[in-house]
């Protein structure tokens, strides 16, 4: 079965599920349920990288996260989602695990903090090279064989700079982040069995994003069954094969449609309900 990524937004201004005046005790909270509902990692990001989103810089992403990081490190495996060397070494030496990176750079300053401290990456495909840059992006042409050589680049890369295989765990970029146009990142999901490297990890973060919405929605939330399916979808084809990672809201949903009786899932067919 896949492994479990629980979401904690540190941030007033998150797409999807933005705290707004959310105190570090309602987070804290939010991660203590996301935890009992099955999730295995949690991750904690204090620096919105929606479109339109503003870089607060490391100062701020560090007031934000500290608290509820601290709260978790010593009790459950915790990822931090930041762009920020800066941040990215302060989370290491709290006790976070994993440092999930969006903007696809893989500098060798933030590769070099995360092997010191042995920790795990997460390295996104990102083509806007950049965690706030934003555009049309990659085409349903082009985006998988440009998603699939970034894949590859980045596993022999990131282990000639000392991480070991077991420790990159790759992220093939959904969304925006990929194209402005849905159908691009459904045309990845629909060859993510082609997107690995021999042995690569794999995590999918599809949750609440752009390209799952549906006619006649009135909330994020109401993406959630979908989102749960696509990665129930993908559990169907490199699940057994290789580690899974899924980084979604709505840990509950996703794991009792894991483990519901189910025949295989189409994500064809889950396509056309938006686009």
């Amino acid at each position: 079965m896949a492994t479990l990524v629980g979401i904690i937004n540190c941030t007033p201004d998150s797409f999807s599920d933005g705290g707004g005046t959310a105190s570090h005790e309602e987070r804290i909270s939010l991660g203590m349920q996301l935890l009992e509902h099955g999730a295995e990692i949690l991750d904690i990001g204090g620096d919105s990288t929606r479109p339109g989103s503003t870089c607060v810089g490391p100062k701020e992403e560090w007031k934000r996260i500290e608290p509820v990081l601290k709260a978790f490190a010593g009790h459950a495996p915790c990822s931090v989602d930041t762009h920020h060397v800066e941040t990215a070494e302060r989370a290491l030496d709290a006790g976070a695990k994993l440092i999930n990176d969006v903007s696809g750079t893989l500098t060798d300053e933030m590769v070099h903090v995360v092997q010191r401290a042995g920790a795990a990456f997460i390295a996104m495909c990102n083509p806007h090279g950049g965690s706030h840059v934003f555009g049309s992006g990659l085409s349903c042409a082009t985006a998988v064989p440009f998603v699939q050589q970034w894949m590859a680049s980045a596993w022999v890369s990131l282990q000639e700079r000392g991480l070991s295989p077991s420790r990159i765990i790759l992220d093939p970029g959904m969304g925006a982040f990929l194209s402005s146009d849905p159908r691009t990142s459904w045309s990845v999901l629909k060859s993510i069995e082609e997107l690995l490297p021999p042995g690569g990890a794999l995590l999918l973060g599809c949750s609440r994003k752009g390209f799952l919405k549906q006619p006649g929605e009135n909330f994020l939330s109401e993406r959630d069954h979908l989102t749960a399916l696509v990665g129930a979808a993908t559990a169907q084809r490199i699940g057994p094969k290789r580690p899974l990672y899924l980084r979604v809201h709505n840990v509950a949903m996703q794991r009792a449609v894991l483990s519901g009786q189910m025949g295989e899932i189409s994500l064809a067919a889950l396509a056309t309900r938006c686009c």
